[in-house]
Parts: structure tokens; C-alpha cells; sequence
């Protein structure tokens, strides 16, 4: 059985779109006179060279992995979100399948909680795949959203002593899926008494051996190209506030998630700047950005992670295809002959229903019996060592590592 098998909800207007754009096309399949005012203005930003926003009012393809999954996939005209077979959108489970949440686990909260928990989420499977070169022992995640990084670490060995966040259904969906509850806390770690509440929570926990990793992905709206990238956006606080409890924490091993976009030039300065900071307290530092279909995930997500840790840095290489567009220049590279075809959106969700429920949480019926050792692997009914290779990681020392260990 599945849950969270609901779509968003459709304008007369939507369903019109739907009705026209083909597998792998977007809003430029649409006649010229296509009634919608958005739309006429994405043409005329689109011919005035401000971004071509190809992937607005997209369709899914069977054959390719799905594009990133934001947290508008309630709607068709933020991104590629319309299913490549019916006439709908992808559903919160169809979504969860696309960021490698395995079946069993469950969301919470109402409205548009869960779409934004799914689509903030770091792909679990792209998380365990990271976590695997790093020695296991006690983890924290802080900025934990739905769990993705915490979920990887946890496959991975890891023991994640406290998951915080300071959403309250993605606090419950933490402790739905938690073998316990104490680990799970509400917080907002922008303030400073509930950020010292907190690292004293960890350290009570941690005992004098302390932990051996802090994660997270601090809020990015600040620096994503998604938004308007103000450099005084209260969120970019955040990045500082994870930073500082490094500092305190002093764990041999740090990782921070984010946005491509810190790499670029206007936000460099901000992940310099990190990464300066620590290197003052001992840490080598490094940097890649992810592509998450290369490590076995049917989505052309990017990430960006940071590596903090006080030894050579290593990093998972990946053993799938990398499509374009890609940034592979900071993604760690293994030969293309040992490289395996992508997991594709038909690999993912192709034994889903075409039809969807009225309530995330009533059940459904699989459509057909698996279709892929991938749907195997989600459904329960497949070992993780036997959907991913063994471990396979390399060293990095190109010229963004020696400007970080400057």
C-alpha cells in the first residue's frame, strides 16, 4: 500500500496545458494565443534573454529522470512537474519516490507542509552514498526539514542523536519516522538562547566523547538562483548559525548542504568566507556539487556540499551517466566506461495508479508489480547494498580546494 498519493488541485486553465504539452515539452508547446497571462510573460522575459525557462509548465519524460523537484510541484508552472502519462501533476509519493524516499516513510502536516518538505528535502540516497566515506559515529543534523540527510546517514551506519528543525510538521514527519522522539527538537537556531538550549541538549546526549559529525542545510532562499538573491536576507543568517555550532560542537567531521549558486560569482564571497572560518579551526576544506542522477537518483538535481573534516577530504564518485546541463567541473569524476544508464522516471514511478486519492493519508493499491530494482528498493523488497554499488570515492585538490585551504 501507498500514502501520500495525492496531486494538486488544477485550474480549468491548467488542465488546458495539460492537455497540450507532450512528454518533454513545456510552455513553448503552447499556442501563441494560449489564453494565460503568466504565460505571455515568461514569452516575452524568455525573447528578452532574462533565462528561457525551460522547465516552466513541463512534462515529465518516461525515459529521462525527472528535472529538479521544487517544493511548487502543487503546480505546473514553476517547473516539470506534470506526469508523463496522465493527465495530472506528479503526486507528494511520486515526488518522495523522485528525491529516493523509500515507501515506508511517511509525511505530515496540511496544505502545501509535505509538497515543502519533499521538494527541500536532500535525496536520501544521494546523502547515504556521502556519509559512507565519512567514519561512522554519532551524527547531528541540524536544519533537519523531512529527514533526507539524516535518513542517509542512518543507512549509512551513522547514529543520529538529534534531528532539529524548527517546522512543526516537519517535526512531526522527523519523529513519524524515528525508532524514538527525545532526538527529534524544535528550535530556532537563529535565536541565540535556543541555539545554546540545543548544543546543550547535544552534549548532554554526546557525553564526553562528543559526536563525530555535524550535517545540515541551512535555509538557502538567500542565495538561491530560484529567488531574488538578496545579499541582507535574514535566512543567510542561518548558514552562520550552523557555522557557530561547529565552532562549539568541534566534531571531526562537517557537512553543509546548499544551493550551487554559492559557487557563482556575487555569492562566492559568503562561501569563502566559510570556508575561511573554518580553516581557522583546523579544518581542510572542500567543496563539489552533487549531480544527484550520477549517484543513482532519477532526478537532475544539483547540490552543493561542503566538507569540512580535519584529513584529506574524500567524496562518493558516481557510477551513473551525468546529463546536461551539468556543472561538472566541481563534481568529483569516475570513467565514463564504469558508468551505468541513469534511473529514469519510468524506473521510478511506473508501477504507481494513475489515479490519485482525496487524502494524503488514505492508502492505494500499487498499479502493477515491480517494474525495477529501483521500485524494489523503495517498496521494501530490495537490499540498499544490492541497488547501489559498493563505495567508491576519490581525492580532490583542484584549484577551489587550494583557495578554501589558503
Amino acid at each position: 500500500m501507498i500514502y501520500d498519493h495525492v496531486s494538486g488541485t488544477l485550474s480549468a486553465l491548467d488542465r488546458e496545458v495539460i492537455n497540450v504539452v507532450p512528454p518533454g515539452g513545456n510552455w513553448r508547446d503552447l499556442p501563441e494565443n494560449f489564453g494565460s497571462q503568466r504565460i505571455q510573460q515568461i514569452r516575452q522575459s524568455a525573447a528578452a534573454g532574462e533565462g528561457s525557462r525551460s522547465t516552466y509548465y513541463g512534462r515529465l519524460r518516461w525515459d529521462r529522470p525527472a528535472y529538479t523537484i521544487s517544493t511548487y510541484f502543487s503546480r505546473p508552472g514553476n517547473g516539470c512537474f506534470i506526469h508523463p502519462g496522465a493527465p495530472r501533476l506528479i503526486t507528494i509519493r511520486e515526488a518522495a519516490r523522485l528525491q529516493s524516499f523509500p515507501d515506508s516513510y511517511r509525511f505530515s502536516g496540511k496544505g502545501r507542509k509535505r509538497y515543502i518538505q519533499v521538494g527541500n528535502a536532500v535525496p536520501p540516497l544521494l546523502a547515504f552514498q556521502i556519509a559512507r566515506v565519512i567514519p561512522a559515529g554519532p551524527t547531528v543534523d541540524l536544519f533537519a526539514g523531512a529527514g533526507g540527510l539524516s535518513l542517509g546517514f542512518g543507512w549509512a551506519g551513522h547514529k543520529v542523536l538529534a534531528a532539529v528543525d524548527n517546522d512543526g510538521s516537519a517535526i512531526d514527519t522527523l519523529r513519524r519516522n524515528s525508532d524514538g522522539g527525545d532526538e527529534v527538537l524544535q528550535a530556532d537556531l537563529s535565536d541565540a538562547q535556543s541555539h545554546e538550549r540545543v548544543l546543550a541538549h547535544i552534549r548532554q546526549r554526546a557525553g564526553a566523547a562528543g559526536i563525530q559529525t555535524l550535517i545540515g542545510g541551512p535555509p538557502c532562499q538567500g542565495f538561491s538562483t530560484a529567488g531574488h538573491c538578496r545579499a541582507d536576507d535574514p535566512r543567510n543568517k542561518l548558514v552562520f548559525a550552523f557555522l557557530k555550532a561547529a565552532e562549539a560542537l568541534r566534531p571531526p567531521f562537517v557537512l553543509m548542504e546548499n544551493v550551487p549558486a554559492l559557487l557563482w560569482r556575487g555569492r562566492r564571497t559568503i562561501l569563502d568566507d566559510i570556508c575561511r572560518a573554518m580553516n581557522r579551526h583546523g579544518y581542510r576544506t572542500d567543496a563539489i556539487i552533487a549531480h544527484a542522477e550520477g549517484y543513482g537518483v532519477p532526478q537532475l538535481r544539483r547540490r552543493l556540499f561542503l566538507m569540512c573534516s580535519r584529513q584529506p577530504i574524500q567524496w562518493p564518485l558516481p557510477w551513473c551517466e551525468i546529463l546536461e546541463p551539468s556543472q561538472t567541473r566541481y563534481q568529483p569524476s569516475a570513467p565514463l566506461s564504469e558508468r551505468r544508464p541513469v534511473v529514469t522516471v519510468a524506473d521510478a514511478i511506473g508501477d504507481m495508479p494513475t489515479e490519485t486519492t482525496g487524502s494524503a493519508d488514505a492508502a492505494l493499491d500499487y498499479a502493477t508489480e515491480p517494474q525495477s530494482s529501483y521500485q524494489q528498493w523503495a517498496r521494501g523488497a530490495l537490499p540498499l547494498t544490492e541497488l547501489v554499488p559498493s563505495s567508491v570515492s576519490g581525492l580532490r585538490d583542484d584549484l577551489f580546494a587550494k583557495a578554501c585551504h589558503a
